[in-house]
């Protein structure tokens, strides 16, 4: 049977006519299968051995390079114009097919009239073999390129091979020989190789630990070190495989990681205990509250419903205290917080704070000294409100912690100034409980207090310290303290202020007016003002506090209603308290719409906010809806005094 085919019609030259038959049986034995091409490199013929595992089928009058895989074509291609254009008897290559196996081809060109007329060739499957080449070339990259320090000895841990990466790892030159093994291991754990690690490896084949590697410069380098055995063919153990990785980055970002989890073990236990504490200082002021309250209701005499309503004053003041140190540590965490500048007294500032904290001094006998630079500018521009709560915070510490008849001792003093920016350095020192070295490093930190029990003994958050040091930061200067076991405590930060001129006008609030606290009601009985207020308390305390102002004031429930009375009556009202968060439509809602109306005053009308939203993005967030101003709840009668005096004349 003529398998093979005419494998020409004109004899290559050189060559002799001959019998062929013994070349069906040699294909048989080594080929798959047999393929003609004709000059353009079409697929003319193909015959199969039986048991072929030569994978393709179909391919009859293909393109020859196209039953390789794509990426074998290009190749194979080059390979057939060789053979075309170099007149070789043979050409011999191998590639991948479409399919995914390997064939070895040998492709013999045949000639008419001296032309190249097309080819036959035979094809071996090499997929086993080749697949072997492509793991033993990968294999010697990983041993040869990779990372680890690789070696190879013999049963008796005679090095016969070591791997290019050892002698980089090591700091050696790679053309200085072998590496001295017993130099490149500490002591400890070439002991461990010698007398663990061989006799494991020889017993159960596998060993692995972690020891010391020794750089040519001295350096220890954690590694951790496995041995295997490796076997011939009857199983038989006849070599030792090592992999030295260096594991230096994996120890650090263990420690790094142990490091975080006790940093968050000690931030959880010191959270837990604030919001026991948060909880204590919490319902304290409200029990005083509630059983004031009571007490109030209760009593027939004015003499002990004002005891009781000072009482409820003094707890509702430290409640709000309480909720501002954590609306300003959330700032913090959320590094939200931010100062706000204006022109301010100095000294008439630290009076207004001196005057509080002195109040609770003169309750313990305790003696406050105040001593101010003269050399400090009487006008300065920047933050005083957050300027006074960390000399409040300071100052309420060192009554907390001073006992009855100790002493206080209040300095300020100009430290330089530059460009008219004033360095002030302000020191607070008392002869109280003092603080030990180290409780000193958790004064500052979240949620911690010099000591755990001291919320139970004199009360407070612990969040003061934390929140005046952000304070001091965002205005430039930096605090510290100085202190020693019952020997009191000296607390000094510093901060940078602008001089501004003296012929500054002052606000109102600075100037002070006179209310039951201070200030003077101005007498506002010709005016008539809106309320947009949904809760029917808040509403009667706005009406209560504004009442001696004679203020003409009326109400709305929600933001529809507002805007409805304002739409009837926009000449009626000359200004607006507008509640933010109200039912139908909000305060946001409501300005936007009254100052989209066509009626007089509608553009120009003040409203002013008035709600529980504080943080200066909600301030902000009102002034873009068309809002002119902005007061907090719990209401200060003072700010509520300085709108209308701003927007409303008095006769």
């Amino acid at each position: 049977m003529d398998i093979i085919g005419p494998i020409t019609e004109e004899l290559a030259p050189g060559a002799t006519d001959m019998d062929l038959s013994w070349m069906v049986s040699f294909w048989e034995s080594f080929t798959d299968c047999t393929i003609a091409l004709d000059e353009q490199h079409i697929i003319t013929n193909v015959r199969r051995k039986t048991d072929s595992n030569f994978a393709l089928s179909n391919i009859t009058g293909e393109p020859f390079p196209d039953i390789a895989a794509e990426e074998d074509r290009a190749f194979v291609s080059a390979n057939l114009e060789m053979l075309k254009a170099a007149q070789v008897p043979f050409i011999r290559f191998r590639s991948q097919s479409a399919l995914g196996r390997y064939y070895r081809w040998t492709l013999i060109a045949f000639y008419k009239n001296g032309f190249y007329a097309g080819c036959h060739g035979v094809a071996v499957d090499v997929t086993e073999q080749t697949l072997n080449e492509i793991t033993l070339n990968w294999q010697r990259a990983l041993i040869e390129q990779g990372s680890d320090f690789i070696s190879i000895t013999d049963m008796r841990g005679q090095v016969l091979y070591t791997n290019p990466v050892a002698y980089q790892m090591l700091g050696y030159d790679p053309l200085s020989g072998d590496l001295p093994m017993t130099r490149i291991f500490t002591r400890e754990h070439m002991n461990a190789i010698r007398k663990k690690g061989m006799k494991t490896v020889r017993n159960s084949g596998f060993w692995i630990c972690q020891g010391e590697a020794v750089h040519l410069n001295g350096t220890l380098i954690p590694v951790e070190h496995t041995m295997f055995s490796i076997k011939n063919d009857k199983g038989e153990a006849f070599l030792i495989a090592s992999v030295i990785r260096d594991i230096s980055d994996f120890l650090e970002h263990e420690r790094t990681l142990d490091e975080a989890r006790k940093a968050a073990e000690v931030a959880n236990i010191a959270k837990s205990e604030f919001l026991s504490n948060m909880s204590h200082e919490m319902r304290t002021p409200l029990n005083a509250i509630i059983g004031m309250t009571t007490i109030g209701k209760a009593e027939q005499t004015i003499d002990k419903k004002d005891y009781a309503f000072n009482k409820i004053d003094d707890a509702s003041k430290h409640l709000l205290g309480v909720i501002n140190d954590v609306l300003d540590m959330s700032k913090i965490e959320a590094n939200r917080l931010e100062l706000s500048d204006s022109d301010f007294n100095f000294e008439k500032a630290v009076k207004r704070v001196v005057d509080v904290v002195n109040f609770r001094a003169d309750e313990r006998n305790q003696r406050l000294h105040i001593d101010i630079d003269k050399k400090i500018p009487h006008m300065l521009n920047g933050d005083d409100q957050r300027l006074a709560q960390v000399i409040a915070n300071i100052l309420s510490n060192a009554v907390k912690f001073t006992p009855e008849e100790g002493d206080i001792y209040f300095d300020a003093t100009l430290v330089s100034e530059v460009k008219r920016v004033c360095k002030i350095q302000i020191s607070i020192t008392d002869t109280g409980i003092g603080i030990s070295d180290e409780q000193k490093t958790r004064l500052f930190q979240p949620f911690q207090q010099a000591e755990s029990d001291t919320s139970r003994k004199y009360g407070g958050t612990g969040l003061g310290l934390v929140i005046s040091k952000r304070i001091i930061e965002l205005m430039g200067g930096e605090i510290w303290v100085e202190s020693e076991p019952d020997k009191g405590s000296r607390f000094t930060f510093t901060t940078l202020l602008r001089r501004v001129s003296a012929k500054t006008k002052l606000s109102q609030a600075e100037e002070g007016t006179q209310t039951e606290n201070g200030d003077v009601y101005k007498d506002f009985s010709e005016h008539t003002i809106l309320l947009a207020e949904d809760i029917e308390i808040n509403r009667e305390i706005v009406l209560a506090l504004l009442e001696p102002t004679k203020l003409v004031v009326e109400c709305a429930k929600n933001g529809k209603e507002a805007t409805r009375m304002f739409s009837e009556a926009p000449d009626k009202y000359e200004m607006i308290f507008m509640d933010l968060q109200m039912p139908e439509m909000d305060g946001y809602e409501a300005t936007r719409y009254i100052r989209s109306l066509d009626v007089r005053n509608a553009k120009k009308i003040p409203i002013i906010a008035m709600t529980a939203n504080v943080f200066k993005e909600d301030i902000e967030k009102c002034l873009e809806a068309g809002m002119n101003g902005h007061v907090g709840k719990p209401l200060d009668i003072n700010d509520v005094l300085r709108h209308l005096s701003q927007y409303l004349s008095a006769p």
